[in-house]
């Protein structure tokens, strides 16, 4: 008996039944995590750079509180 041939129906590969193309540049793990941490990296340098601006200047002088409730 000969095997019988399916084909895929036009539903599966049809823009309305849900099928999305994905063209493989965009399928690439490497390049995908490569930019992720590109991004983390950008994101971790704007981090640093407005702790930065918040430290204080190195002839500040700290003054203590007193904490409430402590005599």
């Amino acid at each position: 008996m000969p095997a019988k041939r399916t084909e895929p129906s036009k539903n599966a590969t049809h823009q309305k039944a849900g099928f999305k193309y994905a063209n493989s540049v965009s399928t690439d793990i490497r390049k995908r995590f490569a930019a992720v941490r590109r991004q983390q990296t950008l994101a971790q340098r704007a981090a640093e750079g407005a702790q930065a601006r918040l430290d204080l200047d190195t002839g500040a002088q700290v003054l203590p509180f007193k904490a409430a409730g402590i005599a």
